[in-house]
């Protein structure tokens, strides 16, 4: 007993000493690097160091805790070679051995059948995503006769500066757009992600705020070879669109705190796609760390963040609605100015704005509204600005029926959000509430299908 309790130890403080090992290691290679590196490795770096902490207390007295410090040490590696890779070649060793580290720790408690059905479903899903990064290796050597990215990248613009873009360049593009969506679980390859619940809750937060971040790390790193394909471009537009407001809709009608922030996640990434699919590369980096961020702490708190108190949405009256609406007008305005090529952006801002003052209160609450609006335009114009220093954005013409569908369905999302008091207690409502609160039958379809290609053995002991 003294003996195993000694073993535990040394792995709770190896693993907490990690991400500090990691990153002293990583200055080596710091000649070498490039701001997107930087950037990408003090964020892994920072949530390593936050979820090992964690860890060393959540498991505490596990049987395997060894066990587990050993698979996040191995995970952690292959991240941070994810994020350090200069080739292509490397970045795709080191992105298959990331999900098969992971698929360790997601079956860490092998006694839960419902574990295990949702580690082998990503798992498959995952291959088809490696196989899809395979051929895109093969057909990127044999159009660019490299798989450095420096040279990758020169190239790339060479094609842009002379207009002259192989058909083959279409065909990469589109496997490496294809492998993102599939690890960054975008719709219909989505419903793994819910499912991964039964899993530590440290696992949670490294596969929400890191693991499923690779696949837009992807995008971001090779944007210069994926702006030249708009196949590919239109593709990220469109999937990450539908996977946005799926995963939005659905995430309202959950009542398990872990599965509404799973499905969050879905939506999140979903928009990061879109904002790639459009050119907006940079924002998809400050996306991808203000939600790296806020889900590691949503999922390291979630057990204290349950309420049994109801919320009520209000909607503002009055002079609060006039002085909003000159608000919005105003942060519309501006917002546009500065994606005057990209209302899509324009508009999809100016509704994230607006929720500040359709959750307003009334009476004198909507001045907050206000000055919050006002406040967050100037944050995310500066944001926006320091992080078009780190990944440069690409100008992207997008077909208007296109733009005006997406911005359509936003707002239609926006307005079903804000009048939920109002329509909940239609039969209608009761009605589509049933069909979202089971991800209209995804996961049961891909359940199933993992059934059939790999069964699980129910277990007396899962849950």
């Amino acid at each position: 007993m003294q003996i195993t309790g000694t073993i535990q130890d040394r792995a709770s403080a190896v693993g907490e000493i990690f991400p500090l090992l990691c990153l002293v290691g990583a200055l080596a290679w710091l000649p070498f690097t490039d701001r997107l590196t930087g950037v990408l490795l003090l964020l892994s770096t920072f949530l390593f160091a936050v979820i090992c902490r964690y860890s060393r207390r959540y498991l505490a007295g596990d049987p395997g805790q060894a066990r587990f410090f050993f698979w996040l040490c191995v995970t952690g590696s292959c991240v941070f070679a994810l994020i350090l890779s200069q080739n292509l070649l490397l970045f795709a060793f080191a992105w298959l051995a990331t999900s098969l580290s992971l698929h360790q720790l997601l079956q860490f408690y092998p006694d839960r059948s419902g574990a295990l059905l949702a580690a082998r479903k990503k798992f498959l899903i995952s291959r088809v995503g490696d196989c899809a990064l395979a051929a895109a290796l093969v057909l990127t050597y044999q159009v660019f006769g490299t798989w450095d990215f420096r040279q990758l990248f020169a190239a790339a613009e060479g094609m842009r500066a002379t207009g002259h873009t192989p058909s083959a360049v279409n065909l990469v593009a589109c496997l490496l757009v294809f492998a993102a969506m599939l690890k960054s679980a975008q719709f219909p390859f989505h419903s793994w992600l819910p499912d991964t619940m039964e899993t530590p809750t440290p696992v949670s937060a490294l596969m929400h705020a890191g693991i499923i971040n690779a696949g837009g790390i992807l995008v971001i790193r090779l944007s210069p070879v994926i702006s030249l394909s708009a196949p590919a471009l239109t593709a990220l537009v469109v999937v990450g669109a539908l996977t946005a407001l799926f995963g939005s809709v659905v995430a309202l009608t959950q009542a398990s705190v872990k599965r509404c922030l799973a499905f969050s996640t879905v939506a999140q990434m979903g928009f990061m796609m879109l904002e790639c699919g459009l050119g907006a590369f940079h924002l998809a980096l400050l996306h991808l760390a203000a939600h790296s961020l806020y889900k590691a702490y949503a999922f390291l708190s979630s057990g204290s963040a349950v309420s049994t108190e109801p919320t009520q949405l209000e909607l503002p009256t009055g002079v609060g609605t006039l002085i909003a609406s000159l608000a919005l007008a105003a942060t519309a305005w501006v917002t546009a100015l500065r994606h005057v090529d990209q209302p899509v952006l324009a508009g999809i801002f100016f509704l994230g704005i607006a929720q500040l003052f359709w959750g307003a209160k009334r009476g004198s609450h909507w001045i907050t509204g206000v000055l919050a609006g006002a406040c967050l335009t100037v944050l995310y114009l500066g944001l926006e600005t320091a992080a078009s220093t780190v990944v440069a954005p690409v100008r992207i013409p997008l077909n208007p029926i296109l733009s005006g569908a997406i911005l359509a369905l936003f707002l239609l999302a926006a307005l079903l959000q804000s009048q939920l008091p109002r329509i909940r207690r239609t039969r209608a409502a009761r009605t589509f509430y049933v069909h979202a609160r089971n991800g209209f039958y995804f996961n049961t379809l891909a359940n199933r299908l993992t059934m059939a290609l790999w069964p699980v053995q129910h277990s007396e002991r899962s849950l």
